[in-house]
């Protein structure tokens, strides 16, 4: 259904390679090039967005915080990215670097698909896709977790130049891979965990032998714990540093805790990557039913996609599955079970990309094989550009209508609100909330929220900030959110968020 390049004769190899060359370059260059179409002009626009109020205020917290999760990398990133924004409008600056990070990574995959023998235009339209995938919206629209891509790719190409060191036996490039691994280790885990789904597109486009299979999924699990194990000491020894007490890490210790966590795997993360344009919460009917068939897909798909014997592609699967769940490794020895698109990344992609090849040896089965030779490139391209046209409308409503729609209007609304404050006539703001809360809406993690004002620590730095762009200052008055009306004093000033509430 989707198209792979043929075969060269040995007399026209080197022009086939120069002609391959440029066709990996243009693949990599359109994919890139379209997800800043997508994204950059939603990153440029003047927002901010739930934790970049605090981080704009508190600049020390963009280390201390990081350094408690056992980040320091990230730590260090962000006091030097975001730390350099001082107003809301700066935060254009590191978002667009997400953007490219996106664009970087998204690139490296057109190219990953091309060397796998997928066709140019059905590795540009599969990578343009993959840009699309909700965990991607948040790195676009989203300032604190502009660095995130960044890592993805780190601990993508790292990973993958480890497998290929311990197979070659060069250790120079496995040292080389190693340590950039750590560098993805120490700065987002969940990132660095992207190297599984690389090893799973290139197993489930080119399938390989299983013993082959089963050496480089262990020298990939022998970096994550090799590097994780490092990295769990480099963390302590910096917290140690700076005097950072550990609150914020806690692992699974106990047989209950294992068993509630792989069933919150199979219930959430496994169906929410079975969904992988759709960010909706499904009920578990609604969940059943949509999840269901795709993972049906999935199994068929993948088993028929592989020849030998029937004990041996059972394995196969087996083991691609187990693959997609080690992407989640990070958040599998965690005790915390949360969705949120951006630590998943990883097996959303694998699971998209599990999808369509599923499909593609779904149809080559049905179909007779002179037929599908001959249609394969005709079907599978205009499918995939149905598919990259619906989920880009998807993405751009999707940021918009989460970071960039509900900032406008809520800066907006407070700006001209607080034109009437005075400094020299008010010591004190009270901010009234509304008494039910903010209105959501039935997606999933952080796409449920309308507006950021229903997290607590959101308002004050909100309002803070904004009179600093007013009178060149962030210090004094005090700010006061209440729920409930309170009388106001004859220095105080009274901010009423409650009106905002319906045009959210």
């Amino acid at each position: 259904m989707f198209g792979r390049d043929g075969e060269a004769g040995s007399a026209d190899r080197p022009v086939f390679d120069v002609l391959r060359w440029a066709s990996n370059r243009s693949s990599s260059l359109a994919a890139a090039a379209f997800v800043f179409v997508v994204y950059a002009p939603l990153a440029g626009r003047r927002s901010a967005w739930s934790d970049d109020f605090p981080r704009l205020l508190d600049k020390d917290s963009l280390i201390t915080d990081s350094v408690d999760d056992g980040r320091p990398v990230l730590g260090l990133v962000n006091r030097l990215v975001l730390g350099s924004a001082d107003t809301i409008g700066d935060l254009a600056v590191p978002r667009l670097l997400g953007v490219i990070g996106i664009a970087a990574l998204i690139g490296y995959l057109a190219a990953e698909l091309r060397k796998l023998d997928w066709s140019a235009s059905s590795a540009t339209l599969i990578a343009c896709s993959i840009a699309l995938l909700p965990p991607f919206h948040g790195y676009a629209g989203w300032a604190t977790v502009f660095s995130y891509p960044w890592f993805i790719l780190l601990g993508a190409w790292s990973g993958s130049l480890w497998v290929e060191a311990v197979h070659l036996r060069s250790w120079m490039r496995a040292a080389l891979g190693f340590g950039c691994f750590l560098i993805a280790m120490l700065a987002y885990p969940p990132a660095a965990m992207f190297c599984w789904a690389v090893l799973g597109i290139r197993h489930a486009s080119r399938p390989v032998a299983l013993p082959s299979m089963f050496r480089e999924a262990l020298a990939m699990g022998c970096l994550v714990v090799g590097s994780g194990v490092v990295a769990i000491g480099v963390g302590k020894v910096v917290m140690g540093a700076l005097d950072v007490e550990p609150t914020r890490l806690g692992v699974v210790e106990s047989l209950p805790e294992l068993v509630e966590k792989m069933v919150w795997f199979l219930t959430h993360p496994v169906v929410v990557a079975a969904r992988p344009f759709i960010i909706l919460s499904p009920g578990e009917v609604v969940a059943v039913l949509t999840a269901g068939p795709v993972l049906a897909l999935i199994l068929v798909g993948l088993s028929i996609s592989r020849s030998g014997a029937p004990g041996n592609r059972l394995a196969a699967v087996g083991l691609l599955l187990t693959v997609s769940a080690l992407t989640m490794t990070a958040h599998l020895v965690s005790v915390d079970n949360q969705i949120e698109y951006r630590f998943m990344a990883g097996i959303v992609v694998l699971t998209w990309v599990y999808i369509v090849v599923a499909v593609r040896a779904v149809y080559r089965r049905l179909m007779a094989e002179r037929t599908a030779g001959r249609w394969v490139g005709a079907v599978g391209v205009p499918v995939l550009l149905v598919v990259v046209t619906v989920a880009t409308w998807m993405a751009w409503t999707n940021v918009h209508q989460v970071f960039v729609g509900p900032a406008e209007v809520k800066e907006e609304y407070l700006v001209d609100r607080l034109g009437e404050f005075d400094p020299d006539q008010h010591d004190r703001i009270v901010v009234l909330q509304p008494a039910d809360g903010w209105p959501s809406r039935s997606n999933l993690g952080i796409f449920s929220s309308r507006t950021d004002l229903g997290h607590d620590w959101v308002v004050e730095p909100n309002v803070r900030l904004l009179l600093a762009e007013r009178f060149g200052r962030t210090e004094g008055p005090e700010v006061l959110v209440t729920y409930e009306p309170t009388e106001l004093g004859p220095r105080d000033f009274g901010l009423d968020l409650r009106p905002l509430r319906n045009r959210l």
